[in-house]
């Protein structure tokens, strides 16, 4: 399978997780590999298949600049 650039580290991230999860000491090492690359492409490939949608700008909540930055609780 071809990855492009941006999915290799999420690639490499799920393929890592998955040996380190399911890999112990024992003898079935190219079981857990060959598992675990077919785990990661699959993911990658349903990751291909969702929708982005982009959010507006004007949707995404913004800090005034005169705001202050620091939050008080009041007291109960």
């Amino acid at each position: 399978m071809t990855l492009y650039e941006d999915e290799r580290a999420f690639w490499d991230d799920i393929a890592g997780k998955y040996i380190l999860k399911h890999a112990g000491a024992d003898q079935n090492v190219s079981k857990h590999i060959d598992a675990a690359t077919t785990y990661a492409d699959r993911m990658v490939i349903a990751r291909r298949k969702r929708k982005i949608e982009k959010v507006p700008v004007s949707d995404i909540p913004q800090m005034s600049a005169t705001a202050s930055k620091t939050v008080t609780a009041s007291a109960v």
